[in-house]
Order: C-alpha cells, then sequence, then structure tokens
C-alpha cells in the first residue's frame, strides 16, 4: 500500500507542514510521494529530499527582520518582492536540484495565468517549479515556463489530492490550511488586522526603495480626500455624499492595508477553490490545522506552526489508526 500526502497553499501557515509529517511519521506512517502546492511545495521538497529536519531549523531561527530581508522587497515586474533569497536557500540547502535525484516521488502545481490552467511538474529543475508554484499573485512576479507565465497553484489546486494519486497513492493524506478560514467583520478582524497585516505594512514602509512611501501613508490609515465638482477637497471627509441618503462613515474602522487586502482576498479565494476541489477529489484522510491566529507573511512565527500542525495529527490520531489499521 503506497501512501501519499498532499501539502496545501497557505504562505506562511505552510510551516504547520513539517509538524503534520513528524507527527505522522511518529505514529509510524511512511509517507511514499508527496505532492505540494504553493508554500506546501517548499516543504514538500525539502521533505522529499530528506532534508526536512535542516529547513525546521532554519525556519524556527527566523526573525522578523530575517523574513523581511530574504523578501527582498522592491518594485518587481508583476510583484511587490522579489524572493531570490527565499529560493536559493532551498537550492543550497534543502532540496536535490531535479526531480529525478529526488528521494521520494514528488509533484508540484502551479497556474497558467492566462488560460487558467493547472501546470503539474513532475520532472526537470526543483527550484523552477517550486518558485513557480510559490508565485503568490501581486506579491511575488509571476515566472515563465514554456512560453507560459506561472502564478501560484492555489489559484486551480490549493490541495492537489489528484497528483497524489496520479504519483500511484492508495491513500491520499491532505493537509488544508484554510480550513479554520471565517469571514472578518469590523469588529472581530480588529486585533487580526492590527497585529497580523500591520507588522507586514511596518516592514515594508521601513524598506529604502520607492515602494516605502506606499506603505508608510497606509500605515497612517487616511484616505484621500474626495474633491468636489470645483476640484477642491471636501470639508466633510467622514460623510458619503454619493446619494440623498448619506451616511456617516465608521470613524474607527480604519480601512485594511494593501498587503491585508491581497492575504484577505487569497484567504477567500483559496477556502472556496479548496472546498470545491476537495468535495470533487476527496483524500481518504484530511488533515487541517487550526491557523486563524496566523498571517499570511507570519513566518518568524515557525515554532507556533509546526507545534500547531503536529497538533492537528494529534488530535485525529485514533481516526487515523483506525482507518489505516495500525495498532
Amino acid at each position: 500500500m503506497k501512501i501519499g500526502i498532499a501539502l496545501g497553499s497557505g504562505a506562511a501557515r505552510g510551516w504547520a507542514h513539517i509538524g503534520v509529517i513528524q507527527a505522522l511519521e511518529e505514529l509510524g506512517i511512511k509517507i511514499d510521494v508527496v505532492a505540494g502546492c504553493s508554500i506546501g511545495a517548499y516543504v514538500g521538497a525539502a521533505y522529499s529530499s530528506n532534508k526536512l529536519d535542516p529547513l525546521e531549523e532554519w525556519v524556527r531561527s527566523l526573525t522578523e527582520w530575517q523574513v523581511f530581508a530574504l523578501m527582498g522587497v522592491g518594485l518587481y515586474r508583476g510583484g511587490l518582492v522579489s524572493g531570490l533569497k527565499v529560493f536559493k536557500a532551498l537550492q543550497d540547502n534543502f532540496s536535490e536540484e531535479t526531480f529525478e535525484e529526488l528521494c521520494k516521488p514528488f509533484a508540484c502545481v502551479a497556474t497558467d495565468l492566462y488560460s487558467g490552467r493547472e501546470i503539474n511538474f513532475l520532472t526537470g529543475s526543483v527550484v523552477d517549479a517550486v518558485r513557480a508554484s510559490c508565485a503568490i499573485p501581486g506579491l511575488f512576479p509571476p515566472t515563465t515556463f514554456n512560453d507560459r507565465w506561472l502564478v501560484d497553484g492555489g489559484v486551480v489546486n490549493p490541495v492537489p489530492v489528484n497528483l497524489c494519486r496520479h504519483l500511484g497513492a492508495d491513500i491520499v493524506f491532505a493537509v488544508n490550511l484554510s480550513a479554520d478560514f471565517r469571514p472578518q467583520t469590523m469588529d472581530n478582524n480588529e486585533k487580526e488586522r492590527e497585529r497580523n497585516q500591520q507588522k507586514i505594512s511596518d516592514m515594508f514602509s521601513k524598506s529604502q526603495n520607492p515602494l516605502s512611501k506606499w506603505f508608510k501613508s497606509d500605515k497612517k490609515g487616511k484616505d484621500s480626500k474626495e474633491i468636489d465638482e470645483d476640484g477642491k477637497p471636501d470639508d466633510q471627509d467622514d460623510v458619503e455624499l454619493h446619494s440623498e441618503t448619506a451616511r456617516p462613515r465608521a470613524a474607527k474602522n480604519h480601512p485594511p492595508s494593501m498587503i491585508g487586502v491581497m492575504a484577505g482576498s487569497l484567504d477567500i479565494l483559496q477556502a472556496r477553490v479548496t472546498r470545491s476541489r476537495l468535495a470533487g477529489n476527496p483524500p481518504d484522510i484530511l488533515i487541517e490545522p487550526q491557523l486563524r491566529d496566523f498571517g499570511m507573511m507570519e513566518f518568524y512565527r515557525a515554532g507556533e506552526l509546526i507545534e500547531e500542525g503536529r497538533n492537528s495529527v494529534k488530535r485525529i490520531a485514533d481516526q487515523i489508526r483506525y482507518q489505516l489499521r495500525l495498532d
């Protein structure tokens, strides 16, 4: 019986995959094939190279500023950060050069930006494939492959169960990082917005490049004033004047940051696409870490994320033992 694991997308939340894999191995489960999407592809490539332990050691050591430096903030065509150092680290320390050299069968998924097609990688350069799979729209620039522009695989297939089946898995574990997604209201969003989103804007605002001024103004939470027909700013900037039933704006509710809008939109997209894909191609065992309190870019919280990954397996350990007939 061949066992596979599909590691889902989720940006920083993907460090939970490390804990999931460790906990499964502690249950005596031997994983034979690996499929990944976005951050799941990054972790999956390291695991398939037998380099999960060095990856864990590295991610646990990351600080906020190290994450910032690794991202390479700037004005890049198609993205806000380059991510070159992130993938250089994978290439140099945590993965083999090609799929054929890996210790386990591995595959990852990206999205054709123009056709919307799912692009699966099973051969060739591991780092190039992972970089395409991780190209979060708007954050990382898209990558080119065979005259295609590719972005994050999470756009079309956030948890690639089908790839595990294609690699020959009889039993598939799937790790869904968006299971704990919840729509945010103005009330319950405030604390999380301040912690998760503003930290990111703060890091961007301290960058010494033209992009920084956008985030500095965004950090202050100021909207541009509306302009009247006479070309002068409207002094009543706390009132909507677009209808006869004008209502005061809720002054206490600050607009989300640029990264906050991007992160929230991706959370919604991936949660909905994941539900649809898992309904059509369900795994044998679904693992769902509780990650609502972790932000998209909080890569420096690896210790907490890994622990929750382990806990998510422990919560369903009896189900796993029963389904796999483990003693």
